[in-house]
């Protein structure tokens, strides 16, 4: 487990996580105007913040602090300086639950949501977590055997988690104290299904478990974030991603590492979709280019138009709408795009989307189908996600019919859209790198003429890609010792 090459569960960033919780809207936090509304502080008593400051103490020497704003409620702030690569913390979970077929309650669990699916919108173990989450003394009336609980300790920090009052329990959590944990409080339960399914990550496979972890839930979401976190054992680790200074917010993304690739309008609805929130961090802020949608200039060609970043709050749907691209200017040229140039831009992306949805679907695509897909995107597209994600379809199809050079073509030019399109150390670019790596070893492996130099390039992008692995995830994590064990095959 652990940050994911390929995507992510429930819309994190982290392969199995689910994300830490909502109400973090934004990216690192600017500083507040002394005396003024946004002045940090405690906060309500509810917040608990002092007692996550004391946490915070005890078990890291406080080189994080929390403390509460208006506008994102708890926020954590570095008490000291971290340089890229350095490890800020590690945090053991705060509490396991894993699936107990052997127990009579988690039976009766599942039934109950296979007999009340109107009732019950999540899986099992979701409502089995809560349920584990309620201490002895409010699980002593249990009508089923089976419920272990947690300490009354464990329960207060776990409800620390979810700072929004909950004024109805839902028709699931009422069930779950009449026929299982009868005797507990519905609103408890209630509360205790938002805290996991807002706070939890996936911690084993078989049996499946959840796990929840208390001080790294107060992170904030950037899409430029200065910190990243991945797993030793079932610790948190967290990492500096950029230079980190006194007083810093310190930021994670919520988002898998292609997520962060995404255009502006997809980043904002997944978040939305996933954590309920929309983000307004440096990279989504409105009106600011977004480097994930590039087009040629319609005027001149030769130089980039990239779109605007949508407009501040809710957004009906990701759509890659003509108002963020009317009025952006080329950066050679300097032509304003028109409103009408706008609209047939707008269509170009809606075809592009299409052509990648079309090959997600469908196998054995021609060479000349291949070809003439990758005309249209040269022809209108300078440094475009969508032409990343058809690139990456584009060389499956590539290495099917063994046409690696082809492969290495697009590798390289997914490269090249990583490191440009997002501006600091990317888990994405440094696994396109290693694939690109791959490709390149297997051209020389076959002993063609150039051998030797295929495998010197070989090395660099692994190399390339050990130096970003390395920073993000520390000498051990197999991300870089898989990458190692192929510099070591090539010596």
């Amino acid at each position: 487990f652990g940050p994911s090459r390929f995507g992510s569960s429930h819309g994190a960033w982290l392969g199995g996580s689910l994300g830490p919780r909502p109400g973090h809207c934004r990216g690192p936090h600017r500083e507040p105007e002394p005396g003024s509304d946004m002045a940090e502080s405690e906060g309500p008593l509810t917040a608990g913040v002092a007692h996550i400051n004391q946490h915070a103490e005890e078990h890291f020497g406080g080189v994080l602090a929390c403390s509460w704003t208006p506008a994102k409620g708890r926020i954590l702030r570095a008490t000291k300086t971290f340089q890229m690569g350095e490890v800020i913390l590690v945090e053991s979970p705060l509490h396991i639950v894993q699936e107990q077929e052997k127990s009579a309650a988690f039976r009766k669990l599942k039934e109950l949501c296979k007999q009340r699916p109107d009732d019950f919108d999540y899986e099992p173990l979701w409502y089995w977590c809560a349920i584990q989450s309620l201490t002895k003394d409010q699980l002593k009336d249990a009508a089923i055997p089976g419920c272990t609980g947690t300490t009354p300790e464990t329960q207060h920090n776990l409800r620390l988690l979810h700072h929004e009052k909950i004024t109805e329990p839902s028709k699931a959590a009422e069930l779950i104290a009449s026929e299982i944990a009868v005797g507990a409080d519905p609103l408890v339960v209630e509360s205790l299904i938002q805290i996991w399914v807002l706070n939890c990550f996936e911690y084993s496979d078989d049996p499946q478990g959840y796990s929840t972890y208390f001080f790294s839930s107060f992170m904030s979401h950037s899409c430029f974030p200065n910190a990243v976190w991945h797993y030793s054992g079932a610790d948190h680790v967290l990492r500096c991603r950029r230079e980190i200074k006194v007083g810093d917010e310190v930021c994670i993304s919520y988002l898998p590492e292609s997520g962060l690739l995404q255009s502006a309008p997809a980043r904002r609805m997944e978040l939305s979709d996933t954590k309920r929130f929309w983000c307004d961090c440096e990279r989504c802020a409105p009106g600011v280019p977004d480097l994930s949608r590039g087009l040629k200039c319609p005027a001149c060609s030769s130089g980039t138009v990239f779109a605007k970043t949508p407009a501040a709050g809710p957004a009906p749907d990701a759509r890659l709408l003509p108002s963020q691209l009317a009025g952006v200017v080329c950066d050679k040229c300097r032509h304003a795009v028109t409103k009408t140039e706008a609209g047939k831009l707008a269509a170009l992306e809606k075809k592009l989307k299409d052509i990648v949805d079309d090959y997600t679907k469908e196998e054995g695509k021609s060479i000349q189908m291949l070809e003439k897909d990758e005309q249209f995107i040269d022809q209108h597209f300078e440094q475009h996600v969508l032409a990343d994600l058809a690139w990456e379809q584009f060389c499956s199809h590539y290495a099917a019919k063994r046409r690696v050079q082809d492969q290495r073509r697009l590798l390289q030019r997914r490269c090249d859209f990583h490191k440009a399109a997002y501006p600091g150390l990317s888990g994405a670019h440094a696994w396109a790198l290693e694939a690109l790596g791959d490709c390149v070893r297997s051209i020389a492996k076959k002993g063609v003429v150039g051998a030797e130099s295929n495998l010197t390039t070989a090395r660099q992008h692994y190399s390339e890609a050990n130096d970003i692995l390395r920073l993000m995830f520390g000498d051990d994590h197999e991300y870089v010792t898989d990458v190692d064990a192929k510099l070591v095959a090539d010596d």
